[in-house]
């Protein structure tokens, strides 16, 4: 049996990157996930959008890039002809498109491959984006179901973020399939080497890396810091952020405690390549999330062995399975008790069923056989019954 043929189909780009080759460097989960797939057995390609039309082969794999009239952040109402016709091009058995958010895109591409071609939409975080009530409400569900309908399948990092999308009548009544979105490259280093780069300690040593967002919420994460950090004499935090948008809130949340300002340290924003050293030196992870597709950050940290203290949402359920504790959004009590329960405990292991968790559910090489063998499935089902 020849290999599942798979194409990768990202529809929005960055405008300030400069080249292809530019483009992958940037787009670790772009690259990453098509070279596990493939070494998962199947044949992948990619096709995505871009300022500039090109060709770059790397690792085995075929990245095309098409230029079209349209913005870079593709409409919900826009399905650039060039675009859809260099998917079709590619004759795959599976289309995979990244995003729930291009429903015209999706209705394009099946007109264009036809009915035997299996088409797959994978979610990418965020919340429910079809907004409006009344007749303009009903007016919009309805177009962006007549596009995701035309998808055999929906991928979620955990089924239940299925639920608001069914329930809001987008999407009809194809497969969903439970696929952790993204794996991570991340490779952890020696603790001491990295505390000292950092220039950091603690016991334990907590390290937050997030968006300073309201859906982070960083501003609840020190309200429970403040309570649960008198109970740890010998713990520190470090907080690496990206996106500053609450920077002014956090720094003056900090400053006003006596106990934060001496326990916590604002790294701030963090180069990609110095982040094996923060995931190394720390023993433990925090996270406030109201919401999340999956959690880039949580699946890095995981890799590097520690312990999550993570909101109780869908995805960080199964990404964490029996591993660390969760506590429910918004609430400082609930994350306070919680950092000192994982304080009190042997986080030996703690760490044991950490690095089970990831090896099992969360490495590129277990979701990209996952991947495949749900894929193929897809496409055997659609051969058997002609449709």
């Amino acid at each position: 049996m020849p290999p599942l043929r798979i194409v990768q189909v990202n529809a929005a780009y960055d405008p300030s990157i400069k080249n292809p080759d530019a483009l992958l460097d940037a787009y670790h989960t772009l690259t990453e996930w098509g070279v596990a797939v493939a070494a998962a057995g199947a044949d992948v390609s990619v096709v995505q959008r871009f300022h500039t039309p090109g060709r770059v082969e790397r690792d085995g794999i075929t990245y095309e890039f098409v230029k079209d009239p349209q913005p870079p952040w593709l409409s919900t109402k826009d399905a650039p002809e060039s675009f859809v016709a260099a998917i079709a091009q590619q004759a795959a058995d599976v289309v995979h498109v990244n995003g729930l958010i291009f429903p015209q895109l999706v209705g394009a591409i099946r007109k264009a491959v036809g009915p035997r071609t299996a088409i797959v939409v994978q979610h990418h975080g965020g919340e429910f984006p079809v907004a409006g009530f009344g007749i303009v409400g009903m007016w919009r569900r309805m177009r962006w179901k007549g596009g995701l309908t035309a998808a055999d399948a929906a991928s979620f990092t955990a089924r239940e973020q299925a639920e608001p999308w069914r329930a809001a009548g987008v999407l009809g009544d194809q497969r969903v399939l439970e696929i952790v979105e993204s794996g991570t490259t991340l490779r952890p280093v020696d603790k001491q080497r990295a505390r000292t780069a950092i220039g950091v300690t603690g016991d334990p040593l907590i390290l937050w890396v997030g968006r300073l967002t309201t859906n982070k919420d960083p501003l609840t994460v020190l309200s429970g810091l403040e309570q649960a950090l008198p109970a740890l004499p010998n713990g520190r935090v470090v907080m690496v952020f990206g996106d500053d948008t609450l920077l002014p809130d956090v720094d003056a949340r900090v400053r006003s405690s006596p106990i934060l300002q001496a326990r916590v340290t604002l790294a701030a924003k963090v180069a990609r390549e110095e982040m094996p050293n923060y995931y190394s030196a720390a023993d433990v992870f925090i996270s406030g999330s109201h919401y999340e597709g999956s959690g880039y950050a949580l699946i890095e940290a995981m890799s590097a062995g520690l312990v999550p203290i993570v909101t109780d949402i869908p995805s960080f359920r199964l990404i964490t399975g029996d591993s660390g504790e969760r506590w429910q959004p918004g609430d400082a009590n609930e994350f306070a008790s919680a950092v000192r329960r994982v304080a009190s405990i042997d986080l030996s292991d703690q760490h044991a069923r950490v690095r089970a968790q990831y090896e099992h559910v969360l490495r590129w090489d277990a979701i990209a056989h996952r991947t495949v063998a749900d894929y193929q499935s897809l496409v055997d089902e659609k051969r058997a019954t002609g449709r």
